[in-house]
């Protein structure tokens, strides 16, 4: 303090007598004070020198005191002065108000009062040693002495308010003249107790400690500045939150003998910050917890169970065929469904539990301190009866189902990523298992889930590498006696060696979406094939069949690739089959028959595989445009031996007959099968009596020279038919 120069302060007026008299009642304190007789002269000490506060005459000839007040504070070097205007007006005057406006912090009245000018002036003065003394804050007290939007306070040792700013006035509906209060008597505390040092700490709690304690503990402590934030409430009883700052001010002798304490009203950000925080925590749509939140939480109570051994499972699961239900009903719908269910869940766990929305429909549950794992079954079966149970959303009846998968948290070898990989595998195995099921996740899961990664990652070069092949199996009539079509198989044989069959990649190219990119690469060289084909001499109308996924048909973009190959490859669509599984699921019923119905249209045959496996085989003949099907091979191996499984073969071929509808016997490997097939008059046969795929060279030979690649197979056949008629015994008596 001893090599602190003196604070300046300047005094503007143009009487020399009123200067004057300001000089002198000042004269007591410590400080250097400097005249300006009008506002020109004011402007040019102020460049010249660095003043604490400055009193200024409210009006002088010339320059009036507000337009000085403008000038300086238009230049952000002087920003940071406190100017007090002089006047001889009441508090109301039009000049008084400019003078606020300008950037004026407080005013005296004339004649002046000794004391309250001596006060205030000892108050700018303290805070202009302390600006200069605490190098460290100087860029927060700069900020404090320019902005007339923070409320300023200078308190004593007992708190009692010694000085307020016009700001801190209005903030706290105090009298600036007459000020009785306590900075104590506008604090808020919280009701409910904590131990949270946060909160401790953004409660007013230091402050309220540091004010009763009359600044020891920051003697004691050597600490000169505290900041915090808390509820405050003015003496008309408006509460508001404010972040405050408080600095000790310190006499002559380096005593502590009060503080200056800034603060604002952050009400509004306040709540925009608790917003913008929901916001990143919770799902905007449903109101529970999001992802980021989830794994957040997930990762704390992962630490926990470290220390304390406890049980932790995580669940995920999502809404089964919910994209059928947006599509169907539309967003709103799908959203009201999701509040929904999100409810329910939220009814169904228990306090410490968490439900999470991941994104889209998936969900996640994170269930703490598990008593046992029975528990966990409890609470899956819970949520699978409570979201079955029927809907009624705008007057829409649904009913809609959930899979879930289930994993518990092992610490001694899992990662996050492990815990959610493993619930994200369980769920995945219960859609594959039929939906409206849980799962708990096994290490053959794992294995499985990392076994079709490899497959699908494989899959993704497998085009470009030239590894996938078609091979084309014939069908065959028996009443003509040849081969009358052909049905396109897929085959791959990676680079790394092997084949995989297609029973193993279809599926995961059907999960993946990797069957689209297969299925135009079937469709383009069938398609080619075909082309070539008919230019043989025997090809006779013979019709190839492409196996179509369901996923292929949700859109319009296979119909748009099939007539785009049609007319590149210059066929005829009749010359082209277009084969789907009858037991195949679907999300969009409707989109998916009336596509069938638009590739019908341009002429391509429809054929249903499979044909008798499904729930629902004559309501497929009733609503699609069918030109053939085929009954499924584990009907046909049982002839002979399943009276039954017969019996139902000869009602599907009446049914087709009625309906004019082709019938082809697939996987017919024996005279005995054939026999029965031949008896009653299945159109055409495929299976491996006669061929197994065979490669598209095969055919073309066969078309180009009318080859009788059969022969043997129908020498072979009509050799057994003639010896059970021999065998047979005679009937005609």
């Amino acid at each position: 303090m001893a090599n602190l120069k003196k604070s300046n302060i300047l005094i503007v007026d143009d009487v020399a007598s009123q200067r004057n008299v300001l000089e002198h009642i000042l004269s007591a304190l410590d400080i250097c004070i400097f005249q300006a007789s009008s506002g020109k002269d004011a402007l040019s000490k102020v460049l010249k020198n660095d003043f604490a506060v400055i009193l200024m005459d409210i009006e002088m000839p010339g320059m009036k005191g507000y337009e000085v007040v403008s000038l300086i504070h238009s230049n952000q070097q002087f920003k940071h002065i406190p100017i007090v205007m002089v006047t001889s007006n009441d508090n109301n005057s039009e000049a008084l108000h400019k003078s606020y406006e300008a950037g004026a912090v407080d005013f005296v009245t004339k004649p002046v009062n000794d004391t309250i000018l001596t006060h205030k002036i000892s108050q700018f003065i303290a805070l202009d040693q302390h600006r200069r003394i605490a190098e460290d804050s100087t860029a927060r007290l700069n900020i404090l002495l320019n902005s007339v939007s923070e409320g300023i306070l200078g308190i004593d040792l007992d708190g009692k308010i010694t000085f307020a700013n016009p700001k801190a006035s209005e903030l706290l509906a105090i009298d600036t003249e007459n000020i009785s209060s306590k900075l104590q008597d506008f604090l808020v505390l919280p009701k409910q107790k904590t131990t949270d040092p946060q909160h401790y700490r953004d409660a007013n709690r230091e402050l309220i400690d540091l004010l009763s304690s009359s600044f020891y503990n920051a003697t004691r402590l050597g600490r000169a500045s505290l900041k915090g934030s808390g509820d405050w409430q003015s003496l008309r009883g408006s509460k508001f939150h404010s972040d405050y700052s408080c600095d000790v001010t310190k006499g002559p002798n380096g005593d502590i003998n009060g503080a200056v304490l800034t603060f604002k009203d952050t009400t509004q950000e306040k709540k925009t910050e608790e917003k913008l925080l929901h916001l990143a925590n919770f799902d905007y749509l449903t109101n529970i917890s999001n992802r980021a939140y989830f794994h957040d939480a997930l990762k704390k109570s992962m630490a926990r169970v470290k220390r304390s051994n406890t049980t932790l499972g995580v669940m995920f699961l999502d809404i089964d065929h919910f994209k059928f239900i947006n599509d169907q009903y539309g967003h709103d719908i799908g959203d009201l469904l999701l509040q929904t269910i999100s409810q329910k869940l939220s009814d169904i766990l228990r306090e410490d539990d968490l439900i999470s929305r991941m994104g889209g429909d998936e969900f996640a549950i994170m269930l703490q301190d598990i008593p046992t794992k029975m528990n966990v079954v409890k609470v899956a079966q819970k949520i699978l009866n409570a979201v079955s149970e029927p809907l009624e959303l705008n007057s829409i009846k649904l009913e809609v189902s959930t899979s879930i998968g289930i994993a518990f948290y092992d610490s001694y070898s899992m990662s996050m990523d492990d815990l959610l990989k493993a619930a994200d595998t369980a769920m995945y195995a219960a859609k594959s298992e039929g939906r409206n099921n849980f799962q708990f996740f096994a290490k053959e899961m794992q294995d499985k889930a990392e076994q079709n990664q490899r497959v699908q990652m494989l899959l993704s070069k497998a085009i470009s590498n030239n590894e996938l092949t078609l091979l084309y199996q014939p069908k065959i009539s028996l009443l003509q006696k040849k081969m009358v079509g052909c049905e396109a198989l897929i085959r791959w044989f990676p680079e790394e060696g092997g084949m995989i069959s297609p029973d193993i990649f279809i599926p995961i190219a059907e999960q993946s979406g990797q069957i689209i990119e297969l299925g135009n690469w079937i469709l383009d060289q069938v398609c080619q094939q075909i082309s070539h084909w008919q230019t043989l001499p025997y090809f006779k109308d013979m019709v190839t069949a492409i196996n179509v996924s369901v996923r292929q048909l949700g859109t319009s973009e296979f119909r748009e690739k099939l007539v785009a190959a049609i007319k590149t490859h210059a066929i005829k669509p009749e010359f082209v089959e277009i084969e789907v599984t009858e037991t195949a699921t679907f999300d969009d019923h409707n989109v998916f028959i009336s596509e069938l119905e638009k590739i019908h249209a341009l002429g391509v045959n429809i054929s249903i595989d499979d044909f008798g496996t499904g729930h629902s085989s004559l309501d497929y003949l009733r609503k699609m445009p069918v030109d053939i099907i085929k009954i499924d091979r584990s009907f046909i191996k049982d002839i002979g031996m399943d009276e039954q499984d017969e019996e139902l073969i000869r009602t599907i071929l009446a049914i087709s007959k009625t309906m004019s509808i082709q019938v082809i016997a697939e996987g017919a490997e024996t005279v005995e099968q054939l026999k029965f097939l031949d008896e009653n008059q299945v159109d055409n046969i495929q299976g491996y009596y006669f061929s197994k795929p065979i490669q598209a060279q095969a055919i073309s030979d066969a078309l180009n020279s009318n080859d009788d690649i059969y022969k043997e197979q129908f020498e072979r056949f009509e050799k057994h038919k003639a010896t059970d008629m021999k065998s047979s015994p005679n009937e005609s008596q």
